[in-house]
């Protein structure tokens, strides 16, 4: 019997990471997700999953800095400081700006390379997961916002996105977009009026699977500084709640010495329930994708 796969980036965020930061998070979700389809679809279903990861791009330099600051005097509370350093880094580092583009594209570089992969991976035309953290779902934002919007940002990722083959790599095929403590509230500022709003889901993902269900699920913790609700954000998004496509939803995350302060920005993804929870959601879209053939 053929199996059906579902396709999905993993987009960390933030902060140090090794390049398997995902083998926790994957191994959970496919122990996880047959539990959530119907004993008789669990021998079909297949989840292919893909980590995008970026942070060497910007480790060296944010490192050097950090490590200058440090020599220079004593300061309290280092763990907090290099906290904000990492999200301010990142966050300063990915911006492009006018005559300094290099790592913006980098970054969109290694995202179409991993797509790629995943297409390899699990059939060019299947529906597409991305599930992002933090400056992650920025990144992912992006991505998306670059090849929708072709030509209105002075092709700062035009590079990037030249040879995208196939619907999957094009997102297209996007029919889940899950993003954790989402700071995409303080990136709207430096695009001003001009904003435009990604569009969601993929533009072929009904004419292919029609009876999928597609949702952005912005997931963010009361306490969690960092991560915003993003249904009002622009008339367009407001639209897209009203229709069912997107829903800020509110869970408590971490630990329980972190779920009730800032920290618990770092918790979404370490969390059992909130993996189990995640592993229903690409079990949903495999159903609506599959389950009927």
């Amino acid at each position: 019997m053929d199996q059906k796969s579902i396709a999905v980036a993993v987009i960390h965020g933030t902060g140090y990471k090794d390049p398997d930061f995902a083998e926790d998070i994957s191994r959970t979700l496919q122990d996880r997700f047959p539990t959530h389809l119907p004993e008789e679809a669990r021998s079909r279903a297949d989840l292919s999953i893909q980590p995008v990861y970026w942070a060497d791009l910007t480790r060296e330099r944010e490192e050097e800095v950090w490590d200058r600051v440090t020599s220079a005097g004593d300061m309290g509370h280092l763990g907090i400081r290099r906290f904000i350093f990492n999200v301010a880094g990142d966050t300063l580092a990915y911006q492009p700006s006018e005559g300094r583009k290099e790592l913006y594209m980098e970054v969109h570089r290694t995202m179409a390379e991993s797509f790629e992969t995943l297409a390899e991976k699990a059939g060019s035309e299947a529906p597409l997961c991305m599930v992002a953290h933090s400056m992650g779902s920025v990144v992912a934002h992006n991505y998306l916002y670059d090849m929708q919007h072709e030509g209105t940002r002075a092709g700062e990722s035009e590079d990037a996105l030249a040879n995208l083959e196939t619907a999957l790599e094009r997102g297209e095929t996007l029919a889940l977009f899950v993003t954790y403590g989402n700071p995409l509230a303080i990136w709207r500022l430096r695009f001003g009026d001009e904003y435009k709003s990604i569009r969601f889901p993929g533009n072929a993902l009904e004419e292919r699977y029609p009876a999928v269900q597609p949702k952005w699920l912005n997931i963010y913790d009361e306490n969690d500084v960092l991560g915003y609700p993003i249904s009002r954000l622009t008339e367009r998004y407001k639209e897209m709640a009203e229709d069912g496509y997107l829903e800020d939803r509110e869970m408590d995350v971490g630990k329980w010495y972190k779920s009730w302060n800032p920290l618990s920005h770092k918790g979404y993804l370490r969390d059992e329930s909130s993996l189990d929870e995640l592993a229903g959601f690409i079990a949903d879209i495999w159903q609506g994708a599959y389950g009927s053939s």
